[in-house]
């Protein structure tokens, strides 16, 4: 029964925008068993990028590379930058610092790859909802 649910809950969406944070459950593409679910949200002057794996099937290490970005004036451009891996069980949290508030849409980018040195793109690339900061 905790399977069932725990499946069920793959594939649920959450609004793409909110009042202080942004989440986003994404199928990783071609590996069906794995999902990402990422995540912005505001902790005072910081921003906290989350990245959780979830699925039936374990797996390894996937490096990733997250990207805090802001739109504007219509375009979405990075403000700071973060690495690391997740692994099974394993979550992984990033805080951007003295990130300023703008009241503009603000999103986490992700892009997963297959080595530590973010030299080959895996699965592509997942973003978060929007939220205002």
């Amino acid at each position: 029964m905790i399977s069932v649910i725990g499946i069920t809950g793959l594939f649920t969406f959450t609004s793409s925008a909110s009042a202080a944070s942004g989440c986003n459950d994404t199928s990783s593409g071609s590996e069906l068993n794995r999902t990402f679910k990422v995540c912005g949200k505001d902790s005072g002057d910081n921003v906290i990028g989350e990245i959780y794996g979830s699925g039936f099937q374990t797996y390894g290490k996937t490096y990733w590379k997250m990207d805090l970005q802001r739109n504007v004036n219509g375009s979405y451009q990075t403000i700071g930058t973060r690495t690391g891996y997740i692994d099974w069980f394993s979550p992984s949290s990033r805080t951007f610092t003295n990130v300023l508030k703008k009241n503009a849409k603000t999103r986490i980018k992700v892009t997963y790859y297959y080595d530590s040195s973010y030299s080959e793109i895996k699965n592509g690339t997942v973003y978060s909802g929007y939220w205002y900061r």
